[in-house]
């Protein structure tokens, strides 16, 4: 698996997990964590808690810190039998991996469930993590200087919405199947922040597989292709290219590397503003 096709597969995971899920709080401050969510490890280390993450999950990529830690699985396949033997005081999972919480609680360790959403949830899980894991006020100065930067990105939308069309996970040369966003994505509130129109914004789900005939109705003003990786010029010119022999978004079709474009977490600041360039044609 590519990591372009797992995060698209994780963001697919992470829509199923339960946002009334409860939020635990340490009785302690805790000083091993263990996190198999790669966008929670980046908040931990946003708090300035790196030090006390012993390890991380399989997919754990940001920030580059993370490579000296070790490994212990991930969504579908956490060593248990490691996680236990690292004697953690916290884990970090998802919501839906009941049987790890379940391994975990009969052995006494305590585990934060991850809640998943669109901006406002996660800014609010980042305010509720930082209480769990007493670090509250670095946790509030994050999410302030997110809003901070929402406020200024909202203060250069263009006068007009231009409709704008996410993809993930497309091959290439083939335009028969890809992914989009729809109201549920947390993309589909940054692309809304930075003043354009999310083109599937009326479809109340987060990951769509749309059809190319309905793309080419709705008619983007824009196209943003997100990988995890650009392999070469060639490959970015043959990207364009396919929208382009459409007629679709002629000039405005963009293909970006950054995976913050893919995490919901402590980096929203910097997607606000690569969506804010974008739009705006800087």
């Amino acid at each position: 698996m590519n990591r372009t096709t797992a995060a698209t597969c994780l963001m697919m995971l992470l829509s199923l997990c339960c946002c009334s899920a409860p939020k635990p709080k340490a009785p302690f401050a805790p000083q091993r964590i263990i996190s198999v969510v790669p966008n929670v490890t980046e908040m931990l280390f946003a708090f300035g808690l790196g030090d006390k993450v012993i390890a991380v999950g399989d997919y754990d990529q940001f920030p580059p810190e993370v490579a000296a830690k070790q490994r212990i699985g991930g969504l579908l396949n956490p060593n248990l039998e490691k996680i236990i033997e690292l004697r953690p005081d916290l884990v970090i999972t998802y919501g839906t991996q009941d049987v790890l919480r379940d391994r975990l609680q009969s052995v006494g360790i305590a585990m934060y469930p991850f809640i998943h959403g669109n901006v406002e949830h996660t800014l609010q899980f980042m305010l509720d993590l930082g209480h769990a894991v007493r670090a509250d006020a670095r946790a509030g100065q994050v999410v302030q200087e997110i809003r901070n930067t929402f406020d200024r990105v909202r203060a250069k939308a263009p006068p007009v919405r231009p409709k704008v069309l996410l993809v993930h996970n497309r091959g290439a040369g083939m335009l028969g199947s890809f992914y989009s966003v729809g109201s549920q994505a947390f993309q589909h509130d940054l692309i809304e922040i930075a003043g354009g129109q999310n083109l599937f914004g009326d479809i109340d789900r987060e990951t769509i597989q749309p059809t190319l005939e309905e793309v080419i109705r709705r008619k983007p003003d824009i196209i943003i292709e997100t990988l995890s990786s650009i392999r070469n010029d060639r490959e970015i010119a043959q990207r364009k290219k396919d929208w382009e022999t459409l007629g679709l978004a002629r000039g405005r079709v963009y293909i970006e590397s950054e995976n913050y474009l893919l995490v919901p977490g402590p980096r929203l600041n910097l997607a606000a503003r690569k969506f804010s360039e974008i739009i705006r044609g800087n």
